[in-house]
């Protein structure tokens, strides 16, 4: 952030304080130290509060307003910091987005569908848990990576195709999902899943930023196996793995997690 920025990176951080109770930490401005000021740069670019301010503002309308969505999270601190090879965390009321690289409309609607579980007591993701048909028994899931009946290297994930624990309770939690979600891996869990289906509902088919990865978290499981998928670049059996996530004749809007979402984002309170 330049100097030059400064006035309105001020007026936008304003705006997402008002419009959403989102008070952005910053870390530019004037560092004063033994009577010298310099600038401090910071490591927020000004596309990147207005890319916030969009991203919420979907999730927002969503929710059918700002006042509806102030009342969903409550206040909410949003800071970046060096958080290893995360794009985003969010916890106690407070998301952080990585400093090291810039992040996505994906990662702000997940992290902030986060903040709103919780502050909720983490009552929606269990909810949604239940929704689907999914429940969560690490005991169940010690048995199948016993017995070998998991798509893991033994107990563990491996980065290779068919041994990312995508199958239900082959993950680190033993979440069993229900139903089809647009995806899994070793860390999924009923916190996750209902995050990543905030984001399905927000961005599927409505022609906005978060679209695009929508879509390719559909239609990656229409690949052959030992293929790319279209959002990491990863090679995976995703032709196998279509039972498990490829809704019905490819519309996203007949999973229970649609429906669960659709219901909590017009009644919730």
């Amino acid at each position: 952030m330049d100097r030059s920025e400064s006035a309105i990176a001020a007026e936008r951080v304003a705006r997402l304080k008002t419009d959403f109770d989102v008070t952005v930490l910053a870390d530019w401005g004037d560092d004063v130290s033994v009577g010298d000021t310099t600038w401090k740069a910071g490591t927020w670019s000004l596309a990147e509060l207005e890319r916030l301010r969009d991203s919420l503002s979907l999730l927002a309308d969503a929710m059918n307003g700002n006042d509806r969505f102030k009342s969903n999270l409550g206040s909410v601190t949003v800071k970046k910091a060096s958080i290893g090879s995360h794009g985003g965390e969010a916890w106690r009321g407070q998301v952080t987005f990585s400093a090291n690289a810039s992040f996505t409309p994906w990662t702000v609607v997940h992290e902030f569908a986060h903040i709103w579980d919780e502050h909720n007591g983490w009552g929606l993701s269990r909810r949604l848990e239940k929704f689907t048909g999914g429940f969560t028994s690490p005991l169940l899931s010690w048995m199948r990576k016993f017995f070998r009946l998991a798509d893991l290297n033994g107990f563990v994930r491996a980065d290779e195709p068919g041994k990312r624990g995508r199958k239900p309770g082959c993950n680190r939690s033993g979440y069993f999902y229900g139903d089809k979600p647009s995806g899994s891996d070793w860390n999924f869990n009923r916190v996750e899943d209902f995050a990543e289906s905030v984001a399905m509902y927000v961005g599927w088919e409505r022609d906005n930023a978060l679209s695009d990865h929508a879509r390719k978290r559909i239609t990656r499981y229409l690949k052959s196996n030992g293929e790319k998928d279209d959002l990491f670049g990863t090679l995976d059996n995703w032709a196998d793995y279509a039972r498990y996530f490829y809704p019905e004749e490819g519309d996203y809007t007949k999973t229970k997690r649609w429906r669960f979402v659709e219901r909590v984002m017009e009644t919730f309170e």
